[in-house]
């Protein structure tokens, strides 16, 4: 009597699990993969009895593709991808589940990998080691799954020949009724309901989606919004560093810089490690730059920071964010330089401008030569100083010389003037 309420327990409880639908649509990355992995901890937690892939992707990031389908693989649940486009990464991440059911006029494979040229946009087959990589994945995983390995591979590699299905040069993509001929898919069926009858799920479901957290790490990683987000945060750090006092650019540049990282903490991408690294770059390259000026390891070790720290958060995808962020940050100079060379911003930049407004004529800036006076700015190393009544626009010879110090002028070069801090 014992043992026969247990198995009524048992199928009643099984009877009233929930099937969890993960809808895989748009672009696969970081967030993307947070997110699936986050639903099937949900769903083992609350004992599905199943766990449905809705798959609608172009593709998207290897990285991201490998890590949520080695999570599928993992999974104690059973799984099911009910596929209406899966490309690319999409194509990996469908042959990782249990069953695949294709749903009319769908598709699956063309996953060869490529590169996107930074700038240009134009993609290009990444190199062969490249292929050989994801090729080999795709074996293991249809493998796994016991899928015909061949046809998986012949997804990624367009070198790859099987007489009678795939042409060479081009990767194999199948259609719906062709990859349940050649049982990379278990069936065609024409509506998702009728895959979790097919599949022998509950049809109790519970569809679980992106939440805020998911949907905000998406925007800040897209790699255009990060490059602004990053060339902005350091435009206004040097913007502060000229103009102390005014705070505007700091708290700009801090707030970008702040969403860059959140960015990629959401989607789990970003780590203490990598915030150290960029502000470590940020430091040494200032100091190259303002306190030794010239271009020697300080610089150099800043720069294989800063991008150390893009690599890490972004992946294959780090080249992309860096490009646009250096384009973005010359084109913030620019106008800077171009469009505001008499406001105070970019007043410390434009010594030429400063030097027009409040220089002396020649004749009379010769006469100051050995003259001592005050700075009445920072001296960064351009600024301006007072002689007696005069105001005068100097350069020091690249020392830092703070507001109110006594300086001497040591050389005047027509409407150059060279000054040094007066010791004592």
């Amino acid at each position: 009597m014992r043992n026969l309420l247990f198995v009524f327990l048992l199928v009643a409880s099984i009877a009233q699990a929930k099937t969890y639908i993960i809808p895989i649509e748009g672009t696969i990355d970081g967030p993307l993969a947070v997110f699936i992995e986050r639903s099937l901890d949900q769903a083992e937690r609350e004992g599905a009895s199943g766990v449905v892939f809705r798959v609608n992707t172009p593709g998207g990031r290897v990285d991201a593709a490998i890590r949520i389908t080695d999570r599928i693989l993992a999974s104690t649940v059973p799984t099911l991808a009910v596929v209406e486009n899966a490309f690319s990464a999409g194509a990996l991440i469908s042959l990782a589940a249990q069953q695949i059911m294709m749903l009319p006029g769908s598709n699956i494979g063309a996953a060869l990998p490529i590169t996107i040229t930074p700038v240009v946009g134009n993609a290009t087959a990444a190199d062969r080691k490249v292929i050989s990589a994801l090729k080999g994945k795709f074996r293991a995983v249809a493998e796994a799954r016991n899928r015909p390995a061949n046809i998986a591979e012949a997804m990624v590699d367009p070198e790859a020949e099987i007489r009678g299905i795939t042409t060479k040069g081009e990767p194999l993509t199948l259609s719906a009724k062709k990859a349940v001929e050649l049982k990379i898919a278990d069936a065609e069926v024409p509506s998702l309901r009728a895959a979790l009858e097919k599949a022998g799920f509950s049809s109790d479901t519970q569809e679980l989606q992106p939440g805020p957290q998911v949907r905000v790490a998406r925007f800040l990683t897209d790699p255009t919004i990060a490059a602004i987000l990053l060339a902005v945060g350091v435009l206004g750090l040097i913007l502060e560093f000229f103009t102390p006092g005014t705070f505007i650019p700091a708290i700009i540049g801090l707030t970008s810089l702040g969403l860059f990282f959140l960015g990629g903490y959401l989607a789990g991408l970003s780590s203490a490690l990598t915030i150290i690294l960029l502000f470590a770059g940020l430091l040494l390259v200032v100091f190259e730059l303002f306190v030794t000026p010239g271009f020697g390891i300080p610089g150099l070790l800043g720069l294989g920071l800063i991008g150390a720290s893009i690599y890490f958060t972004f992946g294959d995808e780090a080249l992309q964010v860096g490009s646009f962020a250096i384009i973005g940050l010359a084109l913030g100079l620019f106008l800077i330089l171009r469009y505001l060379p008499r406001g105070r911003v970019a007043r410390p930049f434009v010594l030429s401008s400063a030097v027009e407004e409040v220089a002396p004529p020649k004749n009379e800036l010769e006469s100051l030569l050995g003259a001592i006076g005050s700075a009445i700015t920072d001296l960064r190393p351009a600024g301006t100083a007072q002689f007696g009544d005069r105001r005068v626009d100097v350069v020091t010879m690249g020392e830092f010389i703070e507001r109110g110090q006594a300086i001497r002028v040591i050389q005047v070069e027509g409407p150059r003037v060279v000054v040094r801090k007066v010791e004592g």
